[in-house]
Parts: structure tokens; sequence; C-alpha cells
């Protein structure tokens, strides 16, 4: 089935070939009396031919096909645009985040660093409990006489500062 296609596409070429040939008899001009450069030109006009796709190289069709591919790069900058736009604010969402994480780490470091085993916590919870114990065991040793007048004695010892502070 391919060969099929192939050798129709070939015998059409011939007879494309042959009708060039045969128009440019026609003014008088034969394929071997053309320039090189002219050669390389209708090298290229092939070559841009088959990229392109574009067989009629008539202005109509160059124009057309010139647009499609504005259309397109147009379509595609704005494509870009969006994209590059999306990639900021993600960047910037990113940093943000980032900074999150940042300032969540050092207060966990923080509190890591406050924090205080339940041994340790036992243990200074008993010696206050000692601590308070004494000092109540103490304050029950004192005998204080029921006439003590605490207003009283503040007061003296503010007169005496006084005094000490004069004499100075």
């Amino acid at each position: 089935m391919d060969s099929l296609l192939l050798s129709e596409e070939i015998n059409q070429l011939k007879k494309l070939r042959e009708h060039y040939e045969y128009q440019l008899k026609l003014v008088g001009l034969e394929m071997c009396d053309l320039d090189d450069n002219l050669h390389l030109l209708l090298d290229d006009c092939v070559e841009l031919q088959r990229v392109t796709n574009v067989q009629d190289l008539t202005l109509l069709n160059l124009k057309s096909f010139y647009y499609k591919k504005k259309k397109e790069h147009v379509e595609n900058e704005v494509i870009i645009a969006k994209l590059k736009n999306e990639i900021k604010k993600q960047q910037e969402e990113l940093e943000k985040e980032q900074a999150e994480c940042n300032l969540l780490e050092k207060f966990t470091t923080s509190i890591s660093k406050r924090l205080v085993s339940e041994a340790q916590m036992q243990t200074t919870t008993m010696d206050i409990e000692a601590n308070m114990k004494s000092l109540q065991d103490r304050l029950d040793a004192l005998a204080i006489p029921e006439d003590f007048n605490i207003d009283e004695l503040i007061k003296k010892v503010n007169l005496l500062r006084k005094d000490k502070s004069k004499e100075k």
C-alpha cells in the first residue's frame, strides 16, 4: 500500500517537474542554464515547502501560513506569561511557607529547651514541698506573742533607718 502511494507521489512530482521545465522552455530557459545560486534558492524553496507543508508558495498562502504561525506564537507567549506569573506566585508562597516553618522550628527548639522532664518536675516538686514543710515547722516552732503588732514593728524599723541616715 505504501509503495503504491509513493509511486503515485513520484509520478506526480515527475509530472510537476516536466510542467515547470516546459514553462521555463516557453520563456527560453533550460535548467542547465540556471546559475548555481538559483539552484540553491530552488533547493531552499523545496525545503521550505517540505517543512511548512505549504505547496503553493503564493502570497495568499504564505500570508495565511504567517498569520497562523504568528497566532500560535502570540498564544504561546500568553501561556508563557501566565505560567511565569504562576511560578512567581508559587515561589512567593513557598518563601512564606519556609519562613513559617523556620519560625515554628525556632519555637519548637526554644520550647524543647524549656521543657522539664517528668522526673525533674517530680524532684523539683518534692524539694519545694520539703522546703514548705521545713518553713511551716519553723513557723510553728516560733513563739509569737499574741499582742505582737507587725505594723508597729515596721514603723520602728523605718524610724531606725531614718535615724541612721541622719547620722551619716
